[in-house]
Formats: C-alpha cells, structure tokens, sequence
C-alpha cells in the first residue's frame, strides 16, 4: 500500500509540472496566471488525496477480507480436528468392544487372547465374525488415516492410534482377514522383529 501510494504522489508531482510546462507561462508570472496555476494546484492536490484515500480503503477492504479467510480456515482446523478426534474415540470404543468378546473358540477367554494365538500360530480366521468386523474396522482407519495424510494437524489425532493398534493389525494381517497393503499405515508403526543372529558366526 505504502509504495501505492507513494506512486501516486510521484504522478501528481509529474502532472502538476507538465501542466506547468505545457502552459509555457512568462516570467514573472501575472496575478491571472498564478491564480489559475493555485486552483490547478489545488484540483491536483484534492485528486490526489480522493486516490489515497480510495487506494486505502480498498486495502483495508483487502486486509479485513484476508483476516476473515483465515478466521473461517481456522475454524474449518478446529471443526475438522474435532471431527476426527471424536470418530478415534468412536473407533477405539468400538474396537476395544470387539476385543473384549467371548471367542467362538471356548478354551480362549477374549478375542484378542483369540487373535494373538491364532497369528502367533500361523492359523486362520476359522470365519470368526469378530474377526471380520475388527478387519473391516481396521481397514477404516487406514483408509482415514490416508485421507489425512496431508493435513498435520488431523493426522497428528490419528497417529497415536495407529501406533497402539499396529500389533492387531498385524495379527489380523497374519490370521488372512485382510491384506497387508490394506493395512500400510498402520503395519508401519509395528516394530520389527529382533534380528537373529547367524549361528555359523557363533
């Protein structure tokens, strides 16, 4: 704004002089001339201030406009992040339910006693439902956890729950209720296995 209307000073300074020149007055000027030369004076001045004045108020305009946008994207930051932090507390009740339930296998008290045996015996779902609905659950959560890949402060929300399920996700993946691809965001924050040590270097 400040070299705007800097600009227009420097133009009206340039218009009042070529009008001068243009004018070709003589030396020493006659009361008529210097007369008509203030009024000149005085109209230059008088548009140069309605220019500023107007090169102002379409800045604040500007300003006032730009602070609203990021009011309301603000807003749109806060309402989203509390979207997203009420569906991970609706996803960690629901799964933390369908962990809890009795098995279809009697001898195994939970399903996530169930599920950990199962994937550390490399055997399969045995078409448990809970199973299924933990996978479909499972699959919901890295597919918005991809969606808010590019927003830091949405995926910041979901990251600490992709971390504390990893390792269900994995045994869901190692049962054959769903592929691991599906899964990336969250296999991604299950650590690797200790590495073992090669027994012809013993």
């Amino acid at each position: 704004m400040t070299t705007l209307i800097v600009f227009v000073v420097v133009a009206t300074l340039l218009l009042g002089g070529l009008g001068i020149v243009a004018s070709a007055p003589s030396w020493p000027l006659a009361p008529d001339t210097l007369a008509l030369f203030g009024v000149y004076g005085l109209a230059l001045v008088a548009a140069m201030g309605l220019v500023v004045l107007l090169v102002v108020i379409v800045a604040q305009q500007r300003h006032q406009q730009q602070t609203l946008i990021e009011s309301l994207a603000g807003q749109q930051r806060q309402q989203r992040s509390l979207e997203t932090a009420q569906l991970m507390e609706r996803f960690v009740h629901q799964a933390e339910m369908l962990l809890a339930k009795d098995s279809l296998d009697p001898n195994k008290r939970s399903v996530q006693r169930c599920l950990g045996l199962d994937a550390l015996r490399g055997n399969t779902g045995r078409g448990d439902p809970n199973y299924h609905r933990l996978a479909r659950l499972f699959e919901w959560l890295a597919d918005t956890a991809d969606e808010a890949r590019n927003d830091p402060a949405q995926y910041r929300l979901i990251e600490p729950i992709l971390r504390q399920y990893a390792e269900i996700a994995d045994q869901l993946c190692r049962v054959g209720e769903v592929r691991a691809e599906r899964l990336a965001p969250l296999l991604q924050f299950q650590p690797s296995p200790p590495a073992i040590a090669d027994e012809s270097a013993l």
